[in-house]
Parts: structure tokens; sequence; C-alpha cells
């Protein structure tokens, strides 16, 4: 990748301000006690997105009507007050609850996601990419010891991740020799040191060069595809994906919250496999709506040419659907984009580093109580995050403090 627009640290020109509406979870963080009101009008929901919609901003959020005192407990986000005001007599007027200490949570997770998605309580992953060794066909040299510890870590991490990401990479093998199959095999191996699903995404390397490509960079491989269905596209397949139960490099995993407040789905794309049957299935993906949306292809839209021709074809049906994170690989770092910043880079995972500026280790994804994702990036050796890549974004893709 040759134009890595990567930022320590969030420029103002990407802060919110003013009155902000979050696109929330509608699990509650505090509840009001409005005296006075029977009872109190619940969070819409907005139709395209899923998403739940409040009123904030110091305008009335909530109406009661009836006479006594009722009670009425979800989320109330404002960044003034909130007026709940009762219809009947005796009504009131009640402050608001404030969520400006909302930090991520850090309790157990409860519920499980399995192979097909699962519903859990909250929706905290770890991401994963770019493992393999520095030569081709050197499976002697594959980085077993960074990938088992970055699994180990994963497994250790306190709440347990509900699932892992992988955004590529996982063999460097000539397409004419088996070796690529032995390095998957290993990747496997050690991913088994972490109990949760994991879902692996297609990179370059599980093509190798094939079918007239001088490089693996811009191959499309696969059956019917120009590159063909070499070895190491089988061994990804075969290794990895059918593990899951896929047959196809594209899939989809959904993820939902236990209480029905929020749904995610995760949508692993093959860049190096682009057909019109990925493009269909990806347009009809993209196009249900879910609270979350992670998209995860192992080439950034930058990354240096050539490349291959699921990178347009994302990126086009990315422009007419929302999301929240594009979550990509293929250089060997981490980091954030200044100018893009609904993209992710995680390429640490035990491949060459593009720079001593770089540690080996993982992205670590948290849903915080008001509903934001935060994304960390954590060391493999020392467990510390690294304040380079920390930045927290809303379920539409805003960055928010």
């Amino acid at each position: 990748m040759t134009s890595m627009r990567l930022v320590r640290a969030f420029s103002s020109s990407f802060g919110l301000s003013g009155s902000l509406i979050l696109a929330l979870a509608a699990t509650a963080c505090g509840s009001t006690t409005p005296t006075g009101t029977g009872s109190s009008s619940q969070p819409t929901f907005n139709a395209d997105t899923g998403v739940p919609v409040f009123n904030p901003g110091g305008s009335s959020g909530q109406t009661g009507t009836g006479t006594g005192t009722g009670t009425t407990t979800g989320t109330v986000v404002s960044t003034g007050t909130t007026n709940p005001t009762g219809t009947g007599p005796g009504s009131t007027t009640v402050a608001s609850s404030s969520h400006s200490t909302c930090t991520t949570n850090t309790g157990p997770i409860t519920g499980t996601v399995g192979a097909t998605g699962g519903s859990v309580s909250r929706l905290v992953f770890a991401v994963v990419g770019d493992t393999r060794p520095a030569n081709e066909d050197d499976t002697s040299g594959y980085p077993t010891a960074i990938i088992t510890k970055i699994f180990q870590d994963i497994e250790a991490q306190s709440p347990h991740p509900v699932l892992t990401l992988g955004t590529g990479d996982y063999q460097f093998s000539e397409a004419s020799n088996g070796t690529g199959a032995a390095q998957v095999a290993i990747y496997m191996q050690t991913r088994a040191a972490y109990t949760g699903a994991f879902f692996p995404a297609m990179g370059n390397h599980e093509c190798g060069v094939s079918g007239g490509f001088t490089t693996s960079d811009n191959n499309n491989c696969g059956p019917g595809n120009t590159g063909g269905a070499t070895v190491n596209y089988n061994a990804f397949i075969n290794g990895m994906l059918s593990t899951i139960s896929q047959t196809n490099p594209y899939y989809s995993i959904n993820v939902s919250a236990s209480d029905n407040s929020w749904t995610a789905k995760f949508v692993m794309t093959a860049a190096n496999a682009w057909d019109t049957a990925q493009n269909t299935w990806l347009e009809s993906t993209l196009a249900v709506p879910t609270t979350y949306t992670f998209v995860v292809r192992h080439e950034a839209s930058d990354a240096t040419p050539p490349l291959p021709p699921g990178v347009a074809g994302v990126d086009a049906l990315l422009a007419k659907y929302p999301y929240t994170l594009l979550i990509v690989g293929h250089t060997h770092d981490y980091g954030h984009y200044s100018d893009a910043p609904q993209v992710l880079v995680i390429g640490n995972g035990g491949a060459p580093l593009s720079s001593s500026s770089y540690d080996y280790g993982y992205g670590l994804l948290s849903q915080r109580c008001d509903g934001a994702i935060v994304v960390d990036e954590y060391d493999y050796m020392t467990g510390a995050t690294d304040s380079y890549l920390h930045f927290v974004v809303t379920p539409a893709g805003q960055i928010t403090n």
C-alpha cells in the first residue's frame, strides 16, 4: 500500500459537536423516574437502519399521560436536558439521565456465537490480519509463535470476545505446489487457542500467482475466474471455510442482541474471487438493514496497484448502503484513515511488518453502553493498547468521543 493516510489521533474536524443524535442500542444504561405520569413513550426505530432514534438537545424527549406516579426505564441520551412531561393531573418535569461518563462495558457477556451466528448480550470481537512467512513456500519459517500468542491473548481477554475476524493472507505459497495447505493447517492449529467462533476473509495469497497473472495482488481466482481454483484457493476453502460450513469465499454472519435491541452483520467479501454472483449476493446482503454492518475485505481502496476487481466492486456497493466499518488488511501494520474514517486496517498478525514503528497484535472492538463501538489495538507481547489506534465510531459509521 502506498498512501497510508493513518493518523495517531483524530483531529477536531472528525469530532462531533452541537446537538448530536447518536444511533444507539436500545439497552438501558440509566433510567428516569418522572413523577406524576402514568406512562411514557418508547424510542422509535429508523425504518432504514433499524436503530433506535432518540430526541436529544434539551427538547421534550418523552410524554406521559395519566395520573399518579409512573416509572420509565430505558435509554435517554441528551446533550442538554430531557423533560418528560405528563399531561394529566400531578404532572411534573424531571431532569434527564446523563451518559457523559459512558464507558466500555466490562462485565461478562451472556449468549453465544457459533458458525452460523448467534445472540449475545453485548458485542465484543477481535480482528487478526496477515499471518504468513516472509518467504514463499517457507513453511518452516511460518510465524507460529506469534499467531499462537495472539490467539492466546484474545482468549484471555475479559470479557471474552464473542468472535474473531481474519482479514486474509494465511499462507505464502506458489500456486503450483501444496505448501499452502500445510501453512493453513498450522494457522488453524494455532487458532484453536481461542475457543470462540473464527470467521476468515480471503486474501490475495489465497490465490497465489496463476492464470497468466504475474502477481497475486490482482489475481482473480476461484472456479470460473481467470486465475482458476488454485491449490492455495482450495487450501483456504477446505482448510478454513469448511470448518464453518462455508463453500464460497464470501459469506455473511448475523449476530443479534439477546434482548433484540440491536442487530449486526459481518460481511466477509473476497476481492480476489470477484464475479457477478458475489456482486449480486453482496448487494442483497447490504440492503438488509441492521444496526451494525462490518464489512471485511483484504485490500484497502488505495492499496498499491494492480488491484483485484473486487476492490472497486465492493466500493461501488458501499457507496449505496450504510455501514459501520470497512475492515481491511494487506498492509502489514495497523491504523485508521484520517480521510476515510470508516476504514480500519489490521494487518499485523505475523507477516513481516511494514516498519519498526509497529508490533504484532490484534484489534479489539467493544460495544459501549450507548451503542458506539470502541476500537483499540493490543500488543501481542505486552498486552498494552496502543494510542496510535484508538477511536470510537457510532453504528452509522460516524466518529464520536
